[in-house]
């Protein structure tokens, strides 16, 4: 017994594989494009960054110029908020270090999959950078 197959379905098999990976390459590049966006919007925070590590500094160097502030206390809290941006601007430089957009030789879910690890990685940073920047804020225009 002969059994033939229709062109038909031989093309409508091949438009499904095409389809398929048409589908997971959107699906990696929209991940992709997630993680780079999230990315660009901690990297636009940087320059704010080193703006508030700044008027930390000169709030520091200020001290004598502030009326009725427990200077060591306040002292205190511009070297802990000083620590806390330095580690935001680390994280935030590691994470760039590490991050490697070259997929060779991966599978589709490996890509996935270190796509979604980036993303949490890169979100854990803009939640250091929120943090901290909050912080510095709040002694800055305390004192200002």
């Amino acid at each position: 017994m002969k059994i033939r197959i229709s062109p038909l379905v031989i093309l409508l098999g091949f438009a499904a594989i095409l389809s398929s990976c048409e589908n997971e390459k959107a699906a990696q590049e929209k991940l992709q494009k997630e993680v780079l966006d999230a990315h660009d919007v901690v990297m636009a925070r940087m320059d704010e960054l080193n703006e508030d590590q700044l008027q930390l500094d000169q709030l520091r160097n200020n001290f004598k110029n502030l009326n009725n502030v427990d200077t060591a206390s306040l002292g205190l809290s511009i070297d802990s908020a000083k620590s806390e941006l330095s580690k935001a601007d680390e994280a935030m430089m590691q994470w760039m270090h590490n991050f490697n957009p070259d997929y060779t030789g991966m599978s589709h879910q490996q890509v996935i999959d270190y796509l979604a690890q980036q993303r949490k990685g890169i979100d854990s940073v803009k939640v250091l950078f929120d943090q901290s920047l909050s912080r510095s804020k709040a002694i800055i225009q305390k004192h200002k």
